[in-house]
C-alpha cells in the first residue's frame, strides 16, 4: 500500500530512518540507470514528491518539533549527505556545487566483488539486497527495508518502515574484495526469502528501460543546480518543455 505525504511524514522522524528511506531512493535509481551515478538533486526531488514538502522544511519542522537535534547547516540535502551518510554513498561533487551519489557498495568494501548478475546467478536482485547478504555482521542484527530497498546495522528493528530481520546464518560474510560466489549468494537469498515470507520480486531490479538524458536536459539541470533555493521555489517547467528536452539530443 502507498504511504499518504503525512503518514510517510510520520515514519522519516529520525535522522537513521531518514538514511534508510535516502539508501532506497538512491539504491533504486542506481539500479534504474544500470548502475550510473545518481544527480542529488534528482533524489531531492524524489523525496519533496513522496513526503509532500522538500527535504530542508521537513528536517527543519522535525527540529522545531525537537525530534532531531540538527544545526542549520545541515538540514538540506547536501549538507545532510555530506555529513551523515558517508557510511552509505559514494559523494562526487563534480563540477563544484553539484553532487552525485552512488550505494557505497557499489563502489567499495566488500561489495566491490559482486557477481556479475546472469552468469554466476540468474536473477537480478537490487544491488543493496546483495550488500546486505555480503557485508560481515559483528554484534549487531541486520535488517532489510522492503518499502525502499536498503539495509542498516541495530541493536533492535527501527520502528518505522517494513523492515525484515536477516539472521546471521543467511549472510555470506566475505572479506573486502573477496571473490563472491554467486550461486551460493542467490541460494542464501532465496532461502531467506522463503523463510521470512518475503516474495523475490520485492527483491529484484525493475525491467524498466532506462533514458540516457539528453544534453540539452543536462545543461538545464546544471543551471538549476546553481539558482539560490528561494529562487528555485518561483520556478515552474512546464512538462511539454522538459519532454521537448529530454527527447532532443
Amino acid at each position: 500500500m502507498i504511504k499518504s505525504h503525512a503518514e510517510l511524514s510520520d515514519t522519516l522522524s529520525s535522522i537513521e530512518s531518514i538514511k534508510s528511506y535516502l539508501a532506497g531512493l538512491v539504491s533504486a535509481a542506481f539500479d534504474g540507470r544500470r548502475g550510473e551515478r545518481v544527480r542529488l538533486t534528482f533524489v531531492g526531488g524524489e523525496f519533496a514528491k513522496a513526503v509532500g514538502v522538500t527535504f530542508e522544511k521537513h528536517l527543519t519542522a522535525l527540529a522545531d518539533k525537537e525530534q532531531i537535534r540538527l544545526p542549520r547547516t545541515r538540514r538540506k540535502l547536501a549538507p545532510f549527505v555530506e555529513a551523515y551518510c558517508r557510511d552509505i554513498f559514494a559523494v562526487v561533487e563534480d563540477p563544484i556545487g553539484v553532487y552525485f551519489v552512488s550505494p557505497l557498495s557499489a563502489s567499495e568494501g566488500a561489495v566491490a566483488s559482486l557477481p556479475e548478475q546472469g552468469t554466476s546467478s540468474s536473477l537480478r536482485f537490487h544491488r543493496a539486497v546483495w550488500a546486505a547478504f555480503i557485508r560481515p555482521l559483528e554484534n549487531e542484527k541486520r535488517f532489510l527495508n522492503l518499502d525502499n530497498i536498503g539495509f542498516t546495522n541495530s541493536a533492535e528493528i527501527p520502528s518505522e518502515g517494513n523492515w525484515r530481520e536477516i539472521e546471521k546464518r543467511f549472510i555470506l560474510g566475505v572479506a573486502p574484495n573477496a571473490p563472491v560466489d554467486g550461486a551460493d549468494l542467490q541460494s542464501r537469498i532465496e532461502e531467506w526469502a522463503n523463510h521470512a515470507d518475503v516474495p523475490i520480486s520485492k527483491l529484484l531490479v525493475g525491467t524498466a528501460p532506462s533514458r540516457e538524458t539528453s544534453r540539452h536536459l543536462e545543461q538545464l539541470l546544471t543551471i538549476i543546480d546553481s539558482i539560490p533555493a528561494p529562487l528555485l521555489a518561483e520556478w515552474s517547467i512546464p512538462a511539454s518543455v522538459l519532454k521537448h528536452l529530454r527527447n532532443s539530443r
